[in-house]
């Protein structure tokens, strides 16, 4: 295929609806008015909807009644490596609903289907009543292969620990949340498992792992998009495609969420049912920092999103506060007496609460209220959500300082994508119509670290104004 001629081109390779009473339907780009493909690293399965024209009156001829399937595939041109194309040819989404019906004339309608992973449709009629033994890891590829019967890519990290759990009669979900809750890597001893999918599979992996990955893609902002000219004449198509179309700034840490939710201190203690002891344990965010794995820049060292200073003169940070408790229990200190092998041997480990919980409702908080900016770009088949990216948003303000910065000093470097949105805009041809990609990007640390001053402590008064007691009487 000859080169892009312009960013977010597309190719619709194959669509296809596949009614209930076994009928196929083809839909063209000149059928399709749009699509829409969401996906989060918090969610289990992908979810949309596509807009059609229709001049069958399908939705009642068909009919529609959200038990039907959607066949997809469409690539960027000039990309052929099978792992960058969405394909859902195969492993068909499923139709959950007709969403709306609207007359546009002429006999045709425009309607709007909602749809999402055939997983998430099987999760919902499915139930777990076994024992299930093994890593965590192997616990949710055995949920995903057979009782979610997928026979989609699933990247997978290894988890360290062995165990056996009575599944309680619940959904191969529950069991994928508990797994996400409890498991550690194998190799980093890290607890922050996610279970997400993207276009290109399945994933069971800690943030450690999606940190580590390099950017696939490094965007910038440029005022005028497309203006921009080689030096043969025509637009550097290339310079847009890496370019950010629209950049809101949505987050920044929150530290009343943050210290309601115990991100930046907690307090654990877990009671030993079998020995009837108890243990405690103090997560401080700022020390444990440098032992745990964070968004970097190439070789650079991370810093944490808060100033260290000293907020009260005996040199309290904001981490010597734990603002949040958790109480656990747990049978046995290494192994699980709860429960036996076939030999009535205990074999396998009890809960890890204290390399697990607070680490993770640390890191996993600081998700929810870290640096976040939103960006619209140019769409392509290669992104993902949990993949990196490369961001660096203009540097605003009316006096620069001598460096003459160009980029912003904090929202600049390599983010995750938190949640991805492709928009497909359908027009007449075979590479007509319009590709964009909404990222939700997220970053949790600083490429420098703050200044922290001796004596810049909270400010609080020295003189008490005292107390005034106030009695009232109705009559009055």
């Amino acid at each position: 295929m000859p080169g892009p001629i312009k960013g977010g081109e597309f190719e619709l390779i194959e669509a296809k609806l596949i009614l209930s009473t076994g009928k196929s339907v083809g839909l063209k780009s000149g059928t399709i008015l749009g699509l829409t493909i969401k996906e989060n690293i918090f969610q289990y399965s992908l979810i949309g909807s596509i807009a059609i024209q229709d001049a069958l009156n399908l939705g009642s001829f068909g009919p529609i009644i959200g038990q039907e399937y959607l066949k997809l595939k469409i690539r960027t041109p000039t990309i052929v490596d099978k792992d960058y194309i969405i394909d859902f040819t195969e492993n068909a989404l499923m139709v959950t609903s007709l969403k709306m019906r609207q007359d546009i004339g002429h006999g045709v309608q425009a309607t709007v289907l909602d749809f999402v992973s055939r997983e998430f449709v099987v999760n919902q009629r499915s139930r777990v009543r076994r024992n299930l033994e093994g890593s965590y890891s192997t616990i949710v590829e055995e949920m995903l292969r057979k009782d979610l019967d997928s026979k989609k890519r699933l990247y997978l990290e290894p988890s360290a620990e062995n165990k056996k759990i009575i599944a309680p009669n619940t959904s191969p979900h529950g069991i994928i949340s508990m797994a996400s809750a409890n498991a550690v890597s194998q190799k980093h001893s890290d607890p922050t498992y996610l279970f997400f999918e993207n276009c290109h599979g399945f994933n069971f992996k800690t943030l450690g792992h999606l940190y580590s990955i390099k950017p696939k893609l490094i965007y910038s902002h440029t005022p005028q998009a497309g203006t921009k000219y080689l030096p043969n004449g025509p637009p550097d198509v290339l310079k847009k495609m890496h370019n950010i179309e629209s950049l809101p700034i949505t987050s920044t840490p929150d530290m009343i969420y943050n210290n309601t939710l115990g991100v930046y201190s907690s307090e654990m203690i877990v009671h030993d049912i079998v020995s009837k002891s108890y243990t405690k344990n103090i997560y401080n965010y700022t020390t444990a920092f440098k032992n745990e794995r964070h968004i970097t820049d190439g070789n650079k060292k991370p810093y944490p999103l808060v100033n260290p200073l000293s907020l009260t003169e005996d040199k309290k940070n904001i981490s010597s506060f734990p603002s949040k408790q958790f109480l656990l229990p747990t049978t046995g200190r290494t192994k699980d007496t709860s429960v036996e092998d076939g030999n009535n041997q205990y074999v396998f480990d009890s809960n890890t609460w204290h390399k697990t919980v607070q680490q993770r409702n640390s890191q996993l908080g600081m998700m929810q209220a870290g640096l976040q900016v939103t960006i619209k770009v140019p769409g392509n088949c290669i992104l993902g959500a949990g993949d990196m990216v490369g961001c660096n948003l203009p540097y605003h303000a009316a006096f620069k300082t001598q460096k003459n910065e160009e980029f912003d000093n904090i929202y600049t470097g390599n983010f995750l994508i938190k949640e991805l949105e492709h928009n497909f805009n359908f027009g007449e041809g075979l590479l007509s119509g319009e590709h964009t990609i909404k990222m939700n990007l997220y970053k949790d640390s600083l490429q420098n670290p703050l200044y922290a001053p001796p004596d810049n402590f909270e400010p609080t008064s020295d003189h008490s104004k005292g107390t005034v007691r106030i009695n009232w009487d109705e009559d009055e």
